[in-house]
């Protein structure tokens, strides 16, 4: 749980594609949301795409995700942002939210959201599970994954610090994702937040929040239905990844001695640094 997908190409043709066609429901939800809930001109939005949705009641509490993210320093002027805003800006919102605290240090999180590829290895050693993740640029902005079943998803990391303050303790992150619940297949997208608070020398308080967009009044029925399970594996990865890193703090090394991936080179760096990490 540091990413920014490679969409320069596509921005690239925004102004072209929306010449020639009417426009899409997300470039409609961006440019109303953004100027109603922030008083912002995007350029490329036109003054009829900006008006309110008439289906949407611009009120304190469907702005907040847009004020606080403001507050965070995410700039709508950003184009890293306007994927996330034509989903946020849509008429129906759901907010799964998770709080707990994790017994491991603030050091220790940050170097794990520092080096997520190793963290999926790690937390495989420790759980005997099946995650990847692989970053797909080289400043770790972006990033893909899955949980070796049936989940995955792609995300860009937008911010890693709450604009300047307790850098490496609050992240935002947009992606995309695909999941399978029962025989119920789910796809879409979602802005997460993560919030984490050092508690004491060896413990880190989180507060995670999931802002969904779904498609329509069906998706969000099935979304809201399905919302204890959905939490449920939420919380199933905070698990794995805490109980992992606790026992790697208590010096457990018998997991790693028997994980062959452990042996190449490249994880023998992220071992040995993180040894260091746990230490402190």
């Amino acid at each position: 749980m540091n990413k920014t997908i490679g969409i320069a190409f596509f921005f690239l043709l925004v102004p072209l594609l929306y010449a020639k066609q009417a426009p899409s429901v997300g470039h409609l939800a961006m440019c109303s949301g953004v100027k109603q809930c922030l008083s912002y001109d995007l350029p490329q939005c036109t003054v009829e795409e900006k008006k309110p949705n008439p289906n949407i009641k611009y009120n304190a509490e469907f702005c907040a995700p847009y004020v606080e993210l403001r507050g965070r320093g995410l700039r709508p002027s950003n184009h890293r942002t306007h994927d996330l805003y034509r989903y946020m800006g849509r008429q129906y919102r759901i907010v799964y939210q998770i709080n707990g605290t994790i017994p491991v240090s603030k050091e220790t999180m940050i170097y794990l959201f520092d080096n997520m590829e190793f963290t999926a290895q790690l937390v495989n050693a420790y759980r005997k599970t099946k995650y990847s993740i692989r970053y797909d640029t080289r400043d770790k902005k972006n990033f893909s994954g899955d949980n070796g079943g049936n989940m995955q998803g792609r995300f860009m990391w937008l911010l890693s610090d709450s604009a300047g303050t307790n850098p490496g303790m609050h992240h935002v992150f947009f992606g995309w994702g695909r999941t399978k619940i029962a025989t119920a297949n789910f796809s879409g997208t979602a802005t997460a937040i993560l919030d984490l608070k050092e508690v004491s020398k060896n413990s880190v308080a989180y507060e995670f929040r999931a802002i969904v967009s779904p498609s329509g009044p069906a998706m969000n029925v099935a979304l809201n239905l399905f919302s204890g399970v959905i939490k449920g594996m939420i919380k199933s990865i905070i698990e794995d990844i805490e109980k992992s890193a606790s026992e790697f703090a208590k010096g457990n090394r018998k997991p790693i001695e028997a994980y062959a991936p452990f042996k190449d080179r490249k994880w023998q760096t992220n071992l040995r640094e993180f040894d260091e990490v746990a230490k402190k």
